[in-house]
């Protein structure tokens, strides 16, 4: 007769304890191990109170009993009604139940395993930490993604209103390039219907006239397309050379820029070609060249001027370098331009959202970097990007 006196039997049930951090394998192992090396006929763990645990079952089926032994008693014993004999070890909340015949030295087996209590305590405890450190870690997965959907959608709705506020400026823009062709329209229209009703009208004037009216036209609906296709937004990179860049900027902010006598200059070779989002890179130099205007402004700087130069380097990168005659910008202040709605100006005429936005659209999605420096007379902001972008996983707006 197999009897817990056996060391042999001791030492593999003891050390068949915390072999695995998989609360159900480490179960499984315990009880088939404790099965064969005291001929018990089945085994399982139960946790009455956890709605949580599932109890594990080794061997043939047998029912629990109704009222089980208290915890703090080392083991009971059950009798069937099937003559076997039900071997119950407490573990805290949990009972480790064999089933046995009755002619086995069950208490000898009862007493070995009730001594290996706080070894099973700890192994089984070991297990529901790991697994609730892998929920938790789950959890926080998911709330990690949910976070970052959120913050994605958070960064498309703010770059959406920088986009809006340019756009705002944009009209502004068009108003004021239309002012003077439709200004001329105006007066060739009222000086032909003028002649007509005089009588005193030339064939080879109204040609050149209407030549004129057409001209400007052309000018007006070459002027809604530059803006148009402004905002559209560019859904892969597309190649461009700084001279096309340097163009668009002065078709965009040229007759503004003349209205309020800001010179506006181009270093760097026209020809250097970079694939990127164009529209995005404008976007970012049109924040950068309006809060240089509103400077002017405040300021009362009396030449404004701002240089705009390009240089490429060895790593296939360039480095646009954007300074203006502004004057200088606290050290306060500039180290905080990139926040989220801090603006130095009124209300009225700052969102704060612009040089955010230019250095999200910089570093998230053009794969470079925005800086700003200043001394007593210039500022200047340094965009970093490389000369090939690839396709961004996700459109910006």
């Amino acid at each position: 007769m197999k009897t817990a006196n056996d060391h042999f039997i001791a030492f593999e049930c003891l050390n068949s304890i915390g072999n695995s951090l998989e609360l159900e394998e480490m179960l499984s192992e315990v009880i088939s191990t404790f099965i064969r090396w005291t001929g018990a006929i089945a085994g399982k763990y139960i946790e009455p109170e956890s709605l949580s645990s599932v109890p594990k079952h080794i061997g043939i089926d047998f029912s629990t009993p109704e009222i089980l032994i208290a915890s703090d008693e080392p083991f009971g014993l059950h009798q069937t009604s099937e003559g076997t004999v039900i071997l119950d070890v407490p573990v805290d909340s949990g009972h480790f139940l064999f089933v046995f015949r009755e002619d086995t030295a069950i208490e000898s087996f009862g007493i070995m395993l009730s001594t290996f209590r706080i070894k099973l305590f700890n192994a089984i405890n070991a297990c529901k930490n790991v697994e609730n450190l892998r929920t938790l870690n789950v959890n926080l997965e998911q709330q990690l993604d949910a976070e970052k959907n959120k913050n994605k959608m958070t960064e498309k709705l703010m770059i959406s209103q920088s986009r809006m506020a340019v756009m705002g400026e944009m009209i502004g823009m068009i108003a004021h390039q239309w002012r003077q062709p439709i200004t001329v329209i105006g007066i060739i229209a009222n000086n032909t219907l003028l002649d007509i009703q005089l009588e005193n009208t030339n064939s080879k004037q109204l040609i050149n006239d209407l030549k004129l009216i057409d001209k400007h036209i052309h000018f007006l609906s070459r002027t809604i397309d530059d803006f148009r296709n402004f905002f559209r937004p560019n859904k892969l990179p597309q190649p461009v050379t700084f001279g096309e860049i340097a163009k668009d900027l002065m078709t965009i902010m040229g007759k503004s820029f003349d209205s309020q006598q800001i010179f506006l200059s181009f270093e760097g070779d026209s020809e250097i070609a970079f694939t990127t989002y164009k529209n995005e890179l404008l976007q970012v130099f049109l924040n950068i060249l309006n809060n240089a205007k509103d400077a002017f402004a405040e300021n009362i700087i009396e030449h404004p001027a701002i240089r705009f130069h390009l240089s490429e380097n060895e790593k296939n990168s360039l480095l646009f370098l954007i300074s203006n005659n502004a004057g200088s910008i606290p050290s306060h202040i500039l180290e905080r331009i990139f926040e989220p709605y801090f603006s130095t100006k009124s209300e009225k005429n700052g969102t704060g959202l612009g040089l955010y936005m230019s250095s999200i659209i910089v570093e998230k999605h053009l794969n470079g970097s925005l800086r700003a420096c200043s001394d007593a007379n210039e500022t200047t902001f340094a965009v970093h990007i490389p000369k090939n972008s690839n396709a961004k996983q996700y459109n910006v707006y």
